[in-house]
């Protein structure tokens, strides 16, 4: 990998504790690892109970698929704050989640997704210097704008911009934003951030369903080989 990870961090606080799964304990050859940044701020209550059943449906599902075995999955919820509910970790030993637990003010999107990226690629070097190939899927889950990030967007577009310069990450990194409800700053968000998929989707359980589903199909289509294509 060619410096992607080695952009400044020093300005953000990340002491925090991602536990993640040790490379040397992997027994595949490739991984998919896929970091859900989750907003919890207060307005997200409107549907929290619709995304925490799909959200552990999709768990529970991709627990029992073919890829199970190299399926990795980290969770960062944020509101004000930036929480890490589960470093990478194989999907068969992420727990059922609450959301709701979480619910609090402001929308910190910024630094939440600043704060999965660089986990994700301090993990991804360490699996590839253990001889591990990876595949990283982003998915931000928000309904609203950032309001309280100590960091801009363009730090967030800077790893990004330098994941999809190096041609070895290129092909295997891809990030989506899910924009809930009809806030009207999503393309914004998505553009400022570098981030390289939108899909805006309803609050009903039906529209938080067909996310996780696409979400689940886009996994499934990452492990066979395919690139992903958004259709939603």
């Amino acid at each position: 990998m060619k410096n992607v990870s080695s952009p400044n961090y020093a300005d953000l606080d990340f002491n925090l504790d991602f536990a993640n799964f040790n490379p040397e304990e992997i027994e595949v050859d490739e991984t998919i690892n896929a970091v859900f940044v989750v907003d919890t701020s207060y307005s997200v209550s409107t549907y929290i109970n619709e995304l925490n059943t799909a959200f552990n449906d999709f768990t529970e599902s991709m627990q029992k698929s073919h890829v199970a075995d190299k399926l990795f999955v980290s969770i960062i919820e944020f509101d004000k704050k930036v929480r890490v509910s589960s470093g990478f970790r194989p999907v068969g030993s992420i727990p059922v989640m609450d959301f709701s637990k979480n619910l609090g003010g402001w929308t910190s999107l910024y630094d939440a997704v600043f704060t999965g990226l660089k986990n994700s690629l301090d993990y991804r070097e360490n699996l590839e210097n253990s001889g591990v190939e990876t595949k990283t899927l982003l998915f931000v889950i928000t309904d609203g704008e950032d309001n309280s990030s100590k960091n801009p967007a363009s730090k967030v577009k800077q790893i990004i911009t330098k994941l999809k310069k190096d041609e070895k990450s290129a092909f295997s990194f891809t990030s989506v934003l899910f924009g809930v409800g009809d806030q009207a700053n999503f393309e914004k968000a998505q553009l400022d951030m570098g981030i390289e998929h939108l899909a805006q989707i309803g609050t009903s359980g039906d529209e938080i369903k067909k996310m996780i589903g696409f979400i689940s199909q886009s996994i499934s289509s990452v492990s066979a080989g395919k690139s992903l294509t958004p259709v939603f």
